[in-house]
């Protein structure tokens, strides 16, 4: 699977490698390859088999999923088609909504005892499905885990996920 997404990244043009030009993510890391999930809405063929994927993924690794929450851009639109597809609830949590985890209008979004998958599009740093999580955690949901559309699957994010005992699972990798 992890090759046959990356052919589809390729081909739709969603990945671009750092050979002339130097990515800047929006934390200010340098990265040597990025890969623009939102492109992938634009084509449909793609979206329907990442999303078909991404549906098989969530229905074999957390099967007792009651609801599927997304984080960035990316991440939030393929949630929603996600839980269409599973019938289950769908909701977004950005990075910076979970750091204002007090807002009440916030907090009545999201149902204790929920179970709970988080969509994230990219993982690099790990910060973003970290924070939605913990965030989750406090609301009393349930978070079984994360799947992501691409992975940067660097040592420090793996081990920091780890050690807040978030697993997750990517189509693909750097």
């Amino acid at each position: 699977m992890e090759r046959t997404v990356a052919k589809c990244l390729l081909e739709i043009k969603a990945i671009f490698f750092g050979f002339s030009t130097e990515y800047i993510s929006s934390k200010g890391e340098r990265l040597p390859i990025y890969c623009n999930n939102r492109v992938i809405l634009s084509y449909p063929r793609v979206r329907k088999v990442i999303t078909k994927w991404l549906t098989n993924v969530i229905k074999e690794t957390y099967p007792d999923a009651d609801t599927i929450i997304g984080t960035s851009i990316a991440g939030t639109s393929f949630a929603v088609l996600i839980s269409d597809a599973l019938g289950v609830a769908s909701g977004y949590l950005l990075e910076n909504d979970a750091m204002r985890e007090s807002d009440e209008r916030l907090r009545e979004a999201f149902k204790p005892g929920a179970k709970v998958v988080v969509i994230d599009d990219t993982i690099r740093s790990g910060l973003t499905i970290t924070s939605v999580t913990k965030t989750l955690r406090k609301f009393g949901c349930e978070v079984l885990g994360g799947v992501a559309l691409f992975s940067y699957e660097l040592e420090q994010t793996e081990k920091m996920l780890a050690k807040e005992n978030i697993k997750y699972t990517a189509l693909t990798n750097f």
